[in-house]
């Protein structure tokens, strides 16, 4: 994996933390693998990668979000 490929994609885990979305790495792993995040419609596992453009829906207390991400944080 070059330098250019990591600068483009980051973990799923990673990402809802430094979005802050989660306090911590290991709540948004959590989440994820309690099916509370999918990813482009579909459940995945927390070290998938997220690119620009993808989907990310969000489930926090009862609240359902839909996010774009925009740029790699």
């Amino acid at each position: 994996m070059t330098t250019e490929d990591k600068a483009d994609h980051h973990r799923l885990d990673k990402w809802l933390w430094h979005a802050r979305f989660f306090k911590t790495r290991s709540l948004a792993t959590a989440a994820i693998n309690g099916g509370k995040v999918h990813l482009n419609a579909e459940r995945v596992k927390p070290a998938h990668r997220v690119r620009i453009g993808d989907r990310i829906n969000l489930s926090l207390q009862g609240i359902v979000g839909e996010f774009a991400v925009p740029q790699i944080l």
